[in-house]
């Protein structure tokens, strides 16, 4: 089957869930079918050694527009910041040529980046449109955590990604979502669209952590305003009720951008800030207590699914744990509040055993719930299902 890949920007370019996820799903993809992957923005310098064997990839324009320029452009006008970061002159034109020229059986709109131009393609293909989140009310949901000029904003975004999901959704076949509560919130805007659930492909590293004596540990990128105010919340508001008890226990900022941290955090005792680094996979055997504070709801988070994958504990708030299908007490433990969380943490410190069990089990659940050869297969049934005969090409 002949599939275009529209995506948003170069998959090869970043290293946070999106980015991860949507390699994972061109590496499924290209194995059985002819893909093309079809980017709005990026460099096509960026390249990796280990890319798939994709039929062809084209980025149409050179860069994205500055995120800051976007959200002013997006605040004085009806359009989201999603649309003007990748809108660009005659690009609607330019995408539809192409789509002209490959004739694709079936075209995949890879998250809103690129979903947005839904309602603007002219093809028989059928569209599939994989929602990584609920957008509009992710967003949302990080509005009540805020004040000021930046609820404001938070705000009225959501309600620009509410009208935009809604035409996303009347123009595509297909909605495929990472969690049953996503496919549930889209549904409440359209319900138009066939609805699919089709969670991440995990596979469980050769190396198990070993719990010895752990510390603590926070993976991501902290470019993105909501992750680092989460990760200066754990600094400023977790750490100082942990040490009361643990006086000596360290916490690991690591991940792109965990200098910025360092730059507001200043020098505090035993915070560590590992940035930019090449590799987290010595991090995440390092048996640490993995914290996940997340706030943002909607979409699932990677990094809790890949540090039960190394085995290791984790404490997440009720967001973090969304679609997971991890359990409060028995392979996980949920906290909401700087209290909670340094009681959680205190409470995987003074009972080993029972730590190392949950652990286990986190890590046999993601075996079996996240398998990748059944999320392949999961795909596989999704474009045999959307083959049009007789009307394509």
């Amino acid at each position: 089957m002949r599939v275009l890949f529209l995506n948003g920007d170069h998959p090869w370019e970043g290293r946070d869930g999106y980015y991860k996820l949507t390699r994972q799903v061109l590496t499924m993809l290209s194995e059985e079918h002819e893909v093309h992957l079809l980017a709005l923005a990026g460099s096509e310098l960026v390249r990796d050694s280990k890319k798939e064997n994709l039929a062809s990839m084209n980025v149409l324009f050179k860069s994205k527009k500055n995120k800051k320029v976007s959200q002013i452009r997006s605040i004085v006008s009806k359009d989201s910041m999603v649309t003007w970061q990748f809108k660009h002159r005659d690009l609607v034109e330019v995408v539809n040529d192409r789509i002209a020229k490959i004739q694709p059986d079936v075209i995949i709109l890879n998250h809103m980046r690129s979903a947005w131009l839904a309602p603007h393609i002219k093809s028989y293909a059928r569209l599939v449109y994989i929602a990584h989140n609920a957008e509009a009310h992710a967003i949302g949901s990080i509005s009540k955590n805020e004040t000021g000029v930046m609820k404001q904003i938070t705000k009225l975004e959501s309600s620009k990604l509410t009208r935009l999901e809604s035409d996303i959704l009347n123009a595509v076949d297909t909605c495929v979502a990472l969690t049953e509560e996503d496919r549930d919130r889209l549904k409440q805007l359209c319900n138009k669209p066939d609805f699919k659930v089709i969670p991440p492909p995990i596979k469980l590293p050769a190396i198990k952590s070993e719990i010895l004596k752990p510390n603590l540990l926070l993976i991501g990128s902290y470019k993105w305003y909501p992750k680092r105010k989460n990760a200066l919340w754990l600094a400023n508001e977790v750490m100082p009720l942990v040490r009361e008890t643990f006086p000596h226990l360290s916490l690991k900022f690591v991940g792109e951008s965990a200098s910025q941290l360092e730059e507001e955090l200043g020098k505090l005792p035993n915070i560590e800030y590992h940035s930019d680094v090449p590799e987290i996979e010595p991090y995440l055997t390092a048996g640490d207590i993995f914290l996940v504070p997340e706030r943002q709801e909607g979409g699932i988070k990677i990094k809790t699914l890949e540090a039960a994958s190394y085995g290791l504990p984790i404490v997440s708030t009720r967001a973090g744990m969304e679609g997971s299908t991890l359990v409060n007490g028995k392979n996980i433990l949920q906290a909401n509040t700087a209290q909670e969380f340094a009681t959680q943490i205190s409470y995987m410190l003074l009972n080993p055993e029972e730590t190392r069990e949950m652990a286990s089990g986190a890590q046999k659940t993601i075996a079996e719930t996240f398998n990748a050869d059944k999320v392949k297969s999961q795909y596989e049934e999704l474009l045999l299902s959307e083959r049009v005969l007789d009307v394509v090409r």
